[in-house]
């Protein structure tokens, strides 16, 4: 009977854990999308500063920044002491140089995504997290939406 409890505890945790990691990927997704069309609205100046007024921009540990092809920081929803810093040569936990990949990813498809380890801003821990990201178009600039795995 312990056993068959312990499975039937440890089926349900990853049924949880499933169903979180795909709403924070939904969320990211939305946000991405509402980022996507701020900049056609306003605009890249325009939708950088509402960007990074936080607010609508962050839903949990999931956020909003702005960079252009040279990884220089336009926006960011959660850190706004990263506006204008330039992260060409800076690495995740693991040593790579993961936004160097985002602007090769949206320079050659427009879209996608990049994996990462990464600092958690709800949690202020190093965890596993996946930027999806889309070329503002008309420009030399990208949106990613950061989520937590």
């Amino acid at each position: 009977m312990r056993k068959l409890t312990a499975v039937s505890l440890a089926a349900t945790l990853s049924l949880v854990s499933t169903l979180a990691q795909a709403s924070a990927r939904d969320d990211a997704q939305s946000l991405l999308g509402a980022a996507i069309s701020e900049a056609k609205a306003k605009g890249l100046d325009g939708a950088s500063k509402d960007i990074s007024a936080g607010g609508a921009w962050v839903k949990g540990s999931t956020y909003v920044f702005v960079a252009d092809f040279k990884a220089n920081i336009l926006a960011h929803a959660v850190n706004p002491k990263m506006i204008g810093k330039n992260l060409w040569e800076v690495k995740d936990a693991t040593g790579k140089l993961f936004v160097q990949e985002q602007v090769k990813v949206v320079q050659d498809s427009g879209k996608g995504s990049v994996q990462m380890r990464w600092m958690n801003p709800s949690t202020k821990q190093i965890a596993d997290a996946e930027a999806l990201l889309a070329r503002v178009p008309g420009t030399d600039a990208y949106v990613g939406a950061v989520y937590f795995k």
